[in-house]
């Protein structure tokens, strides 16, 4: 009985090493090449067309990257939208899209907060520059930030 259970559990061991070793092989040659050369050349007959700013392409594959010229601390945010309401955030991703369509130089966040999504934008160090920056959004974009609003968050300051 002692003989099998020793048998079976070698043979486990070796199984779970075979596969581990063949996982990180297969891990191996793949990143070789990062996901964007991978999809361009094994396409199937159809065309892929990948569009994002070179520094976005630089981050793939990283697992860290060091921001040492942001630090996070208190600051500002302006808050575009909050609700506790079926479907909220799906709205909340919703809005974050437009907002990102509207103005891209801007962070946007979704956050949940029992019970509540909300969407808060920007990362500003003083309640000034956040009003100054919620006062141009207004006049640019006056339906998206009608029920906008700034409140004091941590943020990441550059």
């Amino acid at each position: 009985m002692r003989l099998l259970a020793l048998i079976r559990h070698s043979l486990v061991l070796l199984l779970s090493v075979t596969v581990l070793s063949g996982s990180l092989a297969a891990q191996e040659r793949t990143q070789e090449q990062d996901i964007f050369t991978q999809i361009t050349t094994q396409s199937s007959g159809g065309n892929v067309t990948i569009t994002q700013p070179n520094w976005l392409r630089n981050l793939v594959g990283k697992t860290t990257f060091h921001t040492s010229r942001s630090s996070v601390r208190t600051g500002y945010r302006i808050q575009v939208y909050t609700s506790n309401m079926r479907g909220a955030k799906q709205e909340a991703y919703r809005l974050a899209s437009q907002v990102r369509g509207a103005a891209p130089e801007l962070s946007a966040y979704v956050t949940y907060s029992a019970p509540f999504w909300r969407l808060s934008v920007g990362d500003y160090g003083s309640r000034q520059e956040a009003q100054q920056q919620l006062n141009a959004l207004r006049a640019s974009h006056p339906r998206l930030m009608r029920e906008a609003y700034i409140v004091r968050e941590k943020v990441r300051i550059r």
